[in-house]
């Protein structure tokens, strides 16, 4: 069935959008933002044209009465407004002379016209027109009312005067608002589209992963292929590598896990048998000699089948460190002669000469200690096994690069054996130099030391030795002094 989804999982488009969303309305804002101010510099430039038009028509009515009616007298009540086609918002004027003395229009506007004294306020505008022309004006407040007021300074006859026209905001606010309503709602339209388009790009884009999977859940559960790179978009080749990496590692493993089987089922079957018929034949014998012969026979059988068993779980546990493994700094010297210790009673028993020598310097490796010990183990094991009694057996520890060595004086391996002793369950035939039976073993302690060497990057290599027999060197491809890490033992 289809594997379970977590319930607040997002899918990759919807992760894509979540993190897009923040800046798209970012974006969004600061787009209404500077239409907004675009828009508001484009009506108050339009207000100050036609206040810039009302002025000019003031100044030459007022220049034209200087020049040609100077005894006119000026009006008691003069207007207070021009050109007055909105009645809603009219336009107001204010015309004082040098003196600052009102001389026609509205009073209300004398506040605006005292700041024109100030030459460093950005509200000044001395500007004599002589036709025509935009004047910048400024936005104040009257009577709570937001007004755009131009002033300009001109000269009729022999004086000087100083202009101020002034409208209410309101009309052009107004038309401002509308403006930006349809704005933003344009700005959002293309907002959504940009978002519908965004969301059928990625669900486009994801269309390839949605074949990988498709390919995936086809697949068989024995079907350890790598998967073909052509079903993924190129950024995501990497994953695709690092799966198929994947996908080896535990073909790997599950391979070392079905040999272990087959090993084990193979090679336990007879001692499991022999184990079975002894037993049956130990409980129709009678007390006696013969009964306890079957008894030591039942033993040996026994010993033989655990010995079995733990070099299978160690040749299956060496086949899957490369995998599975964790690895620590080993030391050597200290590891090689825990394993001296270890058999120093089997070397007693077969009067064998054995001796250890470690390295001047300790050194260490990264790897598993339970398996390294094993390695070493088989080694003397197998040279105690080959060495006839009253023989000699070394191990040896040595440097640069980093070695385990174990010399023996026995017969030695012929340069035609040397590669073949290391598969699994294969044997060189040897007769005991006592009794003249073969050698006894499962063909196993070699298999095991080769996984183990290669499970920690280092080789395996037969020799002669210097007392004529076999020279087994493991040596490995890094190694580094003992430092201030705590290394297993």
């Amino acid at each position: 069935g289809a594997a379970r989804r977590c319930p607040h999982a997002m899918s990759l488009a919807a992760r894509l959008l979540e993190w897009l969303l923040a800046p798209l309305l970012s974006i969004w804002l600061v787009s209404l933002g500077i239409s907004f101010m675009s828009a508001r510099t484009t009506v108050d430039t339009a207000l100050d044209d036609g206040l810039s038009a009302v002025s000019a028509m003031l100044m030459s009515e007022w220049e034209q009465r200087a020049t040609t009616r100077p005894d006119l007298a000026i009006p008691s009540e003069p207007t207070k407004q021009w050109m007055n086609l909105a009645p809603e918002f009219p336009v107001l004027y204010l015309i004082v002379d040098d003196a600052g003395v009102p001389v026609a229009g509205d009073d209300s506007l004398q506040s605006f016209l005292r700041a024109t004294a100030d030459a460093d306020s950005p509200e000044a505008a001395p500007v004599v027109p002589r036709e025509f022309r935009h004047v910048q004006g400024f936005n104040t407040v009257m009577d709570d009312a937001v007004m755009r007021v131009v002033r300009l300074r001109f000269t009729a006859g022999e004086k000087e005067f100083v202009l101020a026209v002034a409208q209410s905001r309101e009309r052009q606010a107004a038309l401002l608002r509308t403006g930006m309503v349809h704005e933003a709602l344009a700005q959002t339209a293309v907002l959504l589209v940009a978002f519908y388009l965004l969301w059928y790009g990625l669900t486009y884009v994801a269309r390839p992963m949605k074949a990988l999977q498709q390919h995936l859940d086809a697949r068989s559960a024995d079907d350890w292929t790598p998967l073909p790179e052509q079903l993924a978009p190129h950024e995501i080749a990497p994953l695709i590598a690092s799966t198929n990496a994947l996908i080896e590692r535990l073909q790997a493993s599950l391979g070392a896990q079905k040999r272990f089987i087959a090993n084990a089922a193979h090679q336990l079957r007879t001692p499991l048998a022999a184990l079975r018929t002894q037993s049956e034949l130990l409980q129709r014998l009678p007390e006696g000699p013969e009964r306890d012969h079957a008894l030591q026979r039942l033993v040996a059988t026994g010993r033989r089948a655990s010995r079995l068993a733990n070099q299978l779980l160690a040749l299956a546990r060496a086949e899957s460190m490369g995998t599975t493994g964790v690895r620590q700094p080993v030391l050597l010297n200290a590891l090689c002669e825990s394993v001296a210790r270890d058999v120093l009673p089997q070397a007693i028993e077969r009067e064998i000469d054995f001796a250890f020598e470690p390295a001047p310097a300790e050194l260490a490796v990264m790897g598993d200690a339970t398996l390294l010990g094993e390695l070493a183990r088989n080694l003397v094991d197998n040279a105690f096994k080959y060495t006839p009694r009253g023989g000699s057996v070394v191990l040896a520890v040595l440097g640069e690069p980093s070695r385990i060595v174990v010399d023996d004086s026995g017969p030695g391996v012929a340069e035609a054996d040397r590669e073949r002793v290391f598969a699994p369950f294969s044997r060189v035939a040897q007769l005991d130099t006592e009794s003249g039976t073969p050698i006894p073993g499962t063909g196993l302690g070699l298999a095991i030391v080769r996984e183990v060497a290669q499970a920690h990057g280092a080789t395996v290599g037969i020799e002669t030795s210097s007392m004529n027999g076999a020279r087994f060197v493991v040596s490995f491809a890094s190694v580094e002094r003992q430092s201030a890490v705590s290394p297993a033992l």
